[in-house]
């Protein structure tokens, strides 16, 4: 009975010892609220965790020679945050220009001076003064502005909306990152920042363009549209054997470092015209390669033939001409009647051998494909009109890339407008083919209608084109698309240069008249840039 007592107070005496134990921890706990609950909340006021987003730097567009088309610029803004005091502006104000200090708030984060300069955030680091704040910004600039507007786009408030800028955002942009940062209760980072996640820099991106040639190309479009007081132009320049683009110039433009910026399109990809009779030559190619008719076969060439209900006439009677000549001097009866004779699917099956109502290789915001009448019960009178450039639309560049098919030896290539990409070509008419109709282009420059594209020292293939253009659905008499397309120099190393005036407004329209003697002050500047030397 002893020793059952004795357990029991021993059992008394522990758990008298575990309730004084737990009534100490409970007194100590509310101790440290009543004593030092003050004094905890101010040191964790004191101490405040805050994430910031930093924003990855935008890869930058340069030409060919690494000239920068586009780049991002860092701009630093100078913020006071709360309790700036007045010693402390006087002390800034002896190292920058800052707006007074009387009757200016501070009781929340306000911006002392924008756009400072690399060398004033530098002094004001040196000064050590609290309260303040530095923060870093981006923006976009280009050098080259309106000359290459409609081909590079711009990158905005709204992000990138137009041309290359849009096309390659995705490499351009990179990816944000995530700080943690300490601050006290001045919001002063007071201690090294954590990374969170880590930014990815966008990469730069390198194009065929050469900013020269661009200018010379950009510089006598705009002189030839204001002299002619024509609507708009465009000229495109490739490199034929390398199957780059080496300048693309579309007018009106607009000058992408403007805010208040008017946005142009970009004439040479994102229309498509009937651009008349510099398609003739890629139906000649056909008959060739058809074995149809020989280039220097004689044809009957009237001055007016009529098929079906449409008279199709030439501006003079060449009476008879050979299918070389037809392209020599444009004629419009002998161009209807090769239409005819290589028939709809063959000539369709041409057009789009060539590239045309096809994708274009480039990536560029909603190019244009082309239009063409399948219709497979058209008419005679439309076949005779798709031989002369009526009744098909393409764009500027699918045309300037089926001419390089002539300077190629018969091979199509997809051409690139960035360095880094591979080029596919394929074979769509012989060499010969090829030859023969290169020949007919020099004809054109000799004795035809194309006489002002003349290069001295230098032969040049190419051809005129003069459509009219359509107002209320019908082809207007006063409206007209005055084009021209040649190859120069004619070796392996040549140059496909198109260029186009878009309503002329004078009574001087054609293609021969206006286009081509663009087409050769713009050659001859990019020739002797490029070095070549005449030995015609």
């Amino acid at each position: 009975m002893n020793k059952i007592n004795f357990i029991n107070w021993r059992l008394v005496l522990i758990l008298l010892f575990l309730i004084s134990l737990i009534f100490i921890i409970l007194v100590k706990i509310i101790s440290v609220q009543v004593k030092d609950g003050s004094f905890l909340q101010s040191e964790g006021e004191k101490r405040q965790i805050t994430f910031n987003k930093t924003l990855p730097t935008r890869g930058g567009i340069y030409d060919r020679n690494s000239f920068p088309l586009a780049i991002t610029v860092k701009n630093y803004d100078l913020y006071a945050l709360k309790g700036f005091s007045e010693n402390q502006f006087v002390k800034l104000s002896n190292t920058i220009e800052i707006e007074s200090y009387t009757n200016r708030s501070f009781s929340k984060k306000t911006l002392l001076v924008k756009d400072l300069t690399l060398a004033e955030v530098n002094a004001i680091k040196k000064l050590s003064i609290n309260n303040i704040e530095i923060e870093s910004r981006q923006s976009r600039h280009y050098p080259l502005g309106q000359q290459i507007s409609p081909l590079i786009g711009f990158y905005g408030k709204d992000g990138a909306l137009e041309g290359l800028e849009k096309s390659y955002d995705h490499i351009l942009s990179g990816m944000s990152g995530k700080q943690k940062l300490y601050r006290n209760a001045k919001q002063e980072v007071i201690s090294k920042p954590i990374v969170i996640k880590k930014t990815i820099h966008g990469q730069n991106i390198a194009l065929t363009i050469d900013a020269t040639i661009q200018f010379y190309a950009y510089k006598h479009l705009v002189e030839a549209v204001k002299n002619n007081k024509a609507k708009a132009g465009t000229a495109i320049i490739l490199d034929n054997s390398k199957g780059e683009v080496l300048a693309m110039v579309s007018y009106p433009s607009y000058n992408p470092n403007n805010p208040a910026r008017k946005v142009q399109k970009n004439r040479a990809l994102v229309d498509s015209y009937e651009l008349g009779s510099v398609m003739k030559p890629i139906v000649f190619s056909g008959i060739l390669e058809n074995n149809l008719l020989q280039a220097d076969e004689i044809i009957e060439t009237p001055q007016r033939i009529k098929i079906g209900k449409k008279v199709i006439s030439d501006t003079k009677n060449h009476e008879k001409l050979s299918i070389k000549e037809i392209i020599a001097h444009s004629s419009q009866v002998g161009a209807s009647k090769l239409a005819i004779s290589l028939g709809y699917d063959e000539l369709k099956r041409t057009y789009l051998n060539f590239g045309f109502t096809k994708p274009i290789s480039l990536n560029f915001p909603s190019s244009a494909f082309g239009f063409m009448n399948f219709s497979d019960d058209i008419p005679q009178h439309s076949l005779a009109s798709l031989g002369y450039g009526y009744g098909i639309k393409v764009s500027p560049y699918q045309l300037s890339t089926a001419y390089s098919v002539f300077a190629n030896d018969g091979i199509l290539k997809d051409f690139k407008l960035l360095l880094s990409d591979e080029i596919s070509s394929k074979r769509i008419i012989s060499d010969q083919t090829a030859n023969q109709t290169i020949d007919a282009l020099k004809e054109v420059i000799k004795i035809g209608t194309g006489k002002k594209a003349y290069i001295k020292g230098y032969e040049v293939a190419g051809k005129t084109g003069t459509a009219h253009k359509i107002r209320n659905g019908d082809y207007a008499d006063d409206l007209y698309q005055a084009s021209f397309i040649g190859i120069t120099p004619l070796s392996k190393n040549s140059l496909t240069i198109f260029v186009s005036i878009d309503e002329p407004g004078l009574n001087a329209y054609s293609g021969g008249t206006i286009a081509a003697p663009l087409f050769k002050v713009i050659a001859e500047d990019v020739l002797n840039y490029l070095g070549y030397i005449g030995n015609e």
